[in-house]
């Protein structure tokens, strides 16, 4: 438990001064600190994943998953600052990589199958994908009356942890009188009364970040139309960031491997400390970017 405590101290304080650089350094170099730790995740969680799949991945398929995860996010970080194509840079990326991965079976035939190159295209992909989500996420424009990028990023980093202790409280404490599981075959210690739990943990983060996001930068306009869309938000945090903690015991179970790593004492690897947070920055890449075509 102390292990569990340190690190979780150690990776808020990470949190916390990268919130610092995004919120007083000037733009672009404010998102740096972001964009940095984006990179580490890709980084670390491609390597914790290739690393569980041990032979269901060729060598070549490893080569170039490994190419694909060390240039992607720099890449796309060049073209969303310098033109604003992050996303087509991504796109692109993830298109090179898959057919490099298929070539894979007519260059090299005899390491090389279907199984294995679905596999080095799942290691490629996830969690790459969502992690440039993410990096768009750091970098949305302050175009919508939600806000911009800091105020993405806070409910990413925010509700979604609050939504996982009222979950695990909820499960904890609720658990012996409401004991159906959640999804037994994927994650047996998940309830249904925990996930409950999580949802209203999303709703009370989401109206509790609206009024202190606020208070701190002035101004309650709107907040009649506003405020609804913050609780929402919150709880659809919630619900896809048990998805992706599903998704994510689902291939440690696939994989046989009870964590991804250990860099975090206590919690695992990258992986299994940023699986909701990945789900979570794709709902909330397509709110903030549906709110700034609205006018909402």
């Amino acid at each position: 438990m102390k292990k569990r405590l340190l690190s979780g101290a150690v990776y808020t304080a990470l949190l916390v001064s990268v919130f610092l650089i995004k919120i007083f350094a000037p733009t672009p170099w404010g998102d740096l600190g972001f964009d940095a730790l984006i990179y580490f995740f890709s980084l670390m969680g491609t390597f914790e994943i290739v690393r569980a799949m041990g032979d269901g991945i060729s060598k070549s398929g490893k080569s170039v998953v490994t190419l694909f995860t060390v240039v992607c996010v720099p890449l796309c970080v060049v073209c969303q600052v310098l033109w604003g194509y992050g996303i087509q840079c991504a796109a692109a990326c993830f298109l090179l990589q898959a057919a490099a991965l298929l070539s894979t079976l007519v260059f090299c035939p005899e390491t090389n199958d279907l199984k294995s190159v679905g596999a080095a295209l799942l290691c490629g992909t996830y969690p790459n994908a969502f992690l440039c989500v993410l990096l768009l996420t750091n970098h949305l424009a302050e175009s919508s009356a939600l806000g911009g990028s800091l105020l993405a990023m806070l409910f990413i980093f925010i509700v979604s942890p609050i939504a996982d202790v009222l979950a695990f409280t909820f499960g904890m404490t609720l658990r012996k009188k409401f004991p159906k599981k959640l999804a037994p075959k994927a994650s047996p210690n998940k309830t249904v009364i925990g996930f409950i739990g999580g949802l209203l943990g999303g709703a009370i983060a989401g109206a509790g970040l609206y009024f202190v996001y606020h208070a701190i930068c002035g101004g309650f306009e709107n907040m009649y139309i506003q405020l609804p869309v913050y609780v929402v938000l919150g709880v659809l945090i919630s619900l896809v960031t048990v998805l992706g903690d599903l998704v994510e015991s689902s291939i440690k179970r696939h994989c046989g491997v009870k964590d991804m790593g250990n860099i975090m004492p206590g919690h695992g690897g990258v992986l299994d400390r940023i699986d909701g947070t990945m789900f979570a920055s794709v709902v909330v890449y397509a709110v903030f970017t549906v709110c700034a075509l609205l006018g909402i």
